[in-house]
């Protein structure tokens, strides 16, 4: 089995590649022919659209191959695994690493570590700096264990499933067109509140009982320890993510409330 585990040699090769594949989809957002035109609108604080835009179709990139490829795996295992011994959900957490699938969780690290360099050089947004860095540090353990793997791909899915749309709603709330903004609002904000506040709390109570409540005797006591690690850092992620779930929902709320407003008013 031990040959079947990835290296750290592994972890740098492809997640350097994914970061430099991060550059080269920036490199065609900004100068491509779908990208605004030069400099275009700058929020306060934030960076032209041009920029923006480069940055965003990256991000979307990497949320669909990651959603692309984490749908995919769970497609293949779930009903074919051995769920004897697990107490809620029918997922197999302590699955052996899979040599197919050592390059999916890189695409994760890749883009991490490029967008944090992005946002040094262009937004300075340190929460999502720290944010980024977290998830690097609880997703590399993961990849190189002989067990535990399975549990990042799960908290891929639930945390990139809505990235498009969030993407989409962001960048048009700051540089237009106003009507996708407007459109995007409440069905941003109810996916986002359901992902965020609902089930991943249920996958969190799922990797809780898998660690505490269940017996898994073939995964060595250090492979679970370090699985623990993981999780806890997962768990004050999912405690941050509250923050912006707060801010999305009263941010729907204050614009559903100018919006009755104005429509009072023209009244």
């Amino acid at each position: 089995m031990a040959g079947n585990v990835p290296t750290i040699e592994d972890a740098v090769v492809y997640t350097g590649g994914f970061f430099c594949l991060y550059w080269c989809i920036f490199a065609f957002g900004y100068f491509g022919p779908l990208a605004p035109k030069k400099g275009g609108p700058k929020p306060k604080g934030g960076p032209t659209q041009r920029i923006a835009f480069a940055n965003r179709c990256c991000s979307v990139c990497h949320a669909t191959t990651d959603m692309t490829a984490t749908v995919y795996i769970l497609a293949q295992y779930l009903g074919k695994s051995d769920l004897t011994g697990r107490l809620f959900l029918p997922i197999t957490y302590d699955q052996p690493s899979d040599p197919a699938y050592h390059w999916v969780l890189p695409v994760l690290m890749g883009y991490c570590l490029a967008d944090s360099l992005y946002m040094s050089l262009f937004e300075r947004d340190m929460l999502m700096i720290c944010h980024h860095l977290a998830v690097v540090i609880g997703v590399l353990p993961l990849y190189l264990l002989e067990y535990g793997w399975m549990l990042a791909i799960v908290a891929t899915f639930c945390a990139e499933i809505t990235n498009p749309l969030q993407n989409t709603w962001q960048y048009t709330r700051d540089y237009g067109p106003s009507w996708v903004y407007q459109s995007l609002s409440m069905p941003f904000t109810v996916c986002f509140t359901f992902m965020r506040g609902i089930v991943m709390p249920i996958f969190l109570v799922d990797y809780y009982l898998f660690m505490f409540a269940e017996n898994h005797p073939h995964v060595p006591d250090n492979n679970m320890k370090a699985i623990m690690g993981c999780v806890a850092i997962f768990t004050m992620g999912w405690f941050g993510s509250l923050v912006w779930l707060k801010g999305v929902i009263s941010g729907f709320l204050r614009y559903r409330r100018k919006k009755l407003a104005a429509k009072g008013k023209a009244q």
